[in-house]
């Protein structure tokens, strides 16, 4: 057993070095997670799974940390870990382990803790949950009522599914999930019957199966799918915005599917509020179907770029010497500018696949080498063709 324990802090440990460094909630009461990358006067700008997005200072309620830094800094080792920091790992792996009252016993000590928002926040979430398997339902829907009252945006969106939950089952069985009755996503008939039980939800695996349903109800209840982010996307209009665009600058900003794009990202967080890991496959799913829709833009654009390729084209020149004619530099030159203001788009939105790719290494790797390769070559063919525009002889 103390081995399995020591297994689960190495993985927990391995595991919490991982995640996003903040979550920025705005006045309006949604929020973005993801790592600040520049801060001005006036504008925030964050790097987030679905690449870079910019606020207005203004519209900005308060920065928090995210939950999966826990404020421990970079340590190397668990035996450099502050002493809290020790206690709440040994808690979560207890937990996993279904020791619940030993977890709880490892959390009594830092029920004044302070020092650290974030580790509180961790520290407050596992004695709700510690207190939901062991069936003491009313000290957790005390913890979750102050969560509701006076918790960040992402802990009450969290807090209210357990009440949700509770709500339409008194019993603390499972029987529905908002509309839906739970024979309809328990799946397993063993976990169907074991649903039934008062008291049910104290399994972990059943009450995951609940929020799991609660988090698939709110993207429909935001009318988000990969298939309705899928028909809204316009070859035609991104082709028209990438071509129209300046060479520089944030494309987010000019991209036409932006704000659908963002409105699936908040559902994702919301739902990921709820349940940590929740909407990892829906989440690719929209990365993959964005990047699907850039490569048709990308063929438009390649297209676009061989019509002005200056290995196709052949200048006047002088038959003897093989010099060029003045007409025929000039015609030269007008060609290769023509080629390099015709790639520019091009590079772009190649650059911009390789950074929506970047945050998924294993599940997008084929397409993000395959963007880099093709990036490669056009930086190649791009210095191959600024220096030609010099020749003088065809």
């Amino acid at each position: 057993m103390k081995r399995n324990l020591f297994l689960l802090i190495s993985f927990v440990l391995a595991f919490s070095t991982f995640g996003f460094a903040e979550t920025v909630v705005l006045k309006d009461g949604s929020f973005v997670e993801g790592k600040i990358v520049l801060q001005t006067s006036t504008t925030l700008r964050l790097k987030t799974r679905f690449g870079s997005r910019t606020f207005a200072k203004k519209d900005v309620d308060k920065i928090l940390e995210s939950m999966d830094t826990a404020g421990a800094g970079d340590p190397k080792h668990f035996a450099e870990l502050p002493a809290v920091n020790k206690a709440v790992l040994n808690a979560e792996a207890d937990y996993e382990l279904k020791n619940y009252e030993h977890a709880l016993a490892r959390l009594e000590p830092l029920r004044d803790y302070q020092e650290n928002k974030v580790l509180r926040m961790k520290i407050d979430w596992l004695i709700i949950e510690i207190n939901e398997r062991l069936g003491r339902w009313d000290e957790a829907k005390k913890l979750l009522k102050d969560k509701q009252d006076h918790g960040t945006p992402p802990e009450k969106v969290r807090a209210k599914a357990h009440f949700d939950i509770f709500e339409l089952n008194p019993e603390y069985d499972l029987r529905f999930v908002g509309k839906k009755s739970a024979r309809n996503f328990v799946y397993n008939a063993d976990l169907r019957n074991k649903a039934k039980e008062p008291g049910a939800l104290k399994d972990a695996d059943i009450m995951r199966l609940a929020l799991e349903e609660y988090c698939e109800q709110l993207l429909v209840e935001d009318k988000q799918s990969v298939r309705a982010f899928g028909d809204k996307l316009d070859v035609k209009a991104t082709y028209d915005v990438i071509k129209k665009s300046t060479a520089t600058g944030d494309l987010t900003k000019t991209l036409p599917y932006m704000k659908e794009l963002k409105a699936a990202e908040a559902s994702i967080l919301k739902a990921q509020s709820v349940l940590g890991d929740y909407g990892t496959a829906f989440e690719l799913d929209l990365v993959r179907t964005e990047l699907n829709h850039l490569t048709a833009v990308a063929t438009m654009l390649e297209r676009d770029v061989a019509q002005v390729d200056p290995d196709t084209f052949t200048p006047p020149s002088d038959p003897a010497s093989g010099a060029l004619t003045a007409d025929g530099r000039r015609q030269w030159q007008q060609r290769c500018d023509d080629f390099l203001a015709a790639i520019r788009p091009l590079t772009r939105i190649v650059e911009y696949a390789i950074s929506r790719a970047e945050p998924y290494p294993r599940e997008l790797r084929d397409i993000r080498e395959a963007s880099m390769i093709q990036f490669e070559r056009i930086n190649q063919y791009v210095k191959a063709v600024k220096k030609a525009r010099e020749r003088t002889h065809v």
